[in-house]
């Protein structure tokens, strides 16, 4: 059976699509989710902490990847953020684990806004407002995906005061998650790219 590794995997959009195909996931965040479906193993902890051994270990075939966002979001926000702090844990974040599943020689994609780019380099391919990068990313991915941008995300935007305000953190929670047309698609990519991989290695 397929193993896939899902880092920062918050809302399980990614695992989701993988285990309807059959996959077992092994999903790692800082949030324990509030439901972990069959044929997940949950890890709470900081994926800073992984290596690429430790990755090996447990035999993954692919792996995807969210890393957080929202300092490389407000990028895109010139109106409601003229001079942004410089996203240093978000640089930090986005390369570790990229150097992670390229040292453990897997194929993965990992998922981010697209200001990113900026900082870590060009993307690989876009879906909507989705931005991807990795060396497993579709060539073809389905377009017309949208984040809602209603006045719930202005309010989210112009709040000020702490983070872990319901609202705010409900916001995030809707932005975060990885819509089930995009991750159906790179999961039945992810499919084809094993299959290929078991044929060459039976010939």
């Amino acid at each position: 059976m397929p193993r896939m590794l899902d880092l920062f995997a918050g809302r399980l959009g990614w695992t989701k699509a993988f285990l309807a195909r059959g996959w077992t996931v092994i999903a790692v965040d800082l949030v324990i989710p509030e439901l972990t479906p069959h044929g997940v193993t949950f890890i709470q902890d900081d994926v800073r902490n992984w290596n690429a051994d430790m990755v090996r270990s447990y035999g993954i075939d692919f792996g995807c990847a969210s890393s957080p966002c929202e300092q490389f979001s407000v990028f895109g926000m010139a109106m409601f953020h003229p001079d942004p702090e410089y996203p240093f844990e978000g640089i930090e974040l986005f390369n570790h684990t990229r150097a992670l599943f390229e040292r453990a020689k897997i194929p993965y994609v990992m998922e981010n806004v697209r200001p990113a780019w900026r900082f870590v380099g060009q993307e690989a391919n876009r879906c909507g407002p989705f931005s991807l990068w990795g060396n497993a990313v579709p060539p073809i991915l389905p377009q017309g995906i949208t984040k809602g941008f209603g006045k719930w995300d202005r309010d989210y935007i112009l709040t000020t005061g702490s983070s872990k305000s319901k609202k705010r953190m409900e916001m995030k929670a809707k932005w975060a998650e990885i819509p089930p047309e995009l991750a159906n698609c790179v999961a039945d990519y992810a499919g084809r790219l094993l299959e290929q991989k078991c044929q060459t290695i039976g010939t």
